[in-house]
């Protein structure tokens, strides 16, 4: 899976989250295009905040990548 693909949240997890702000937002219709891209935002932003450390994470666990580096 690439980073570009680990960045974008599935259907199911933006539904899920739209549904939870249309919660908080006191079942009120009339919002659910609002909550549907705050639910993408919040998903990506999330994400985008989540994989560099992950990436470093697994690089330096990767003991291939410390005898290329010449550790």
């Amino acid at each position: 899976m690439s980073d570009a693909s680990k960045k974008v949240p599935s259907k199911a997890e933006v539904e899920f989250l739209a549904y939870q702000l249309f919660l908080q937002r006191g079942r009120e219709s009339g919002g659910d295009l609002a909550d549907w891209l705050a639910a993408e935002e919040q998903l990506k932003t999330q994400r985008e905040r989540e994989t560099p450390a992950s990436h470093e994470t697994a690089v330096a666990a990767d003991p291939m990548h410390k005898k290329a580096a010449g550790a």
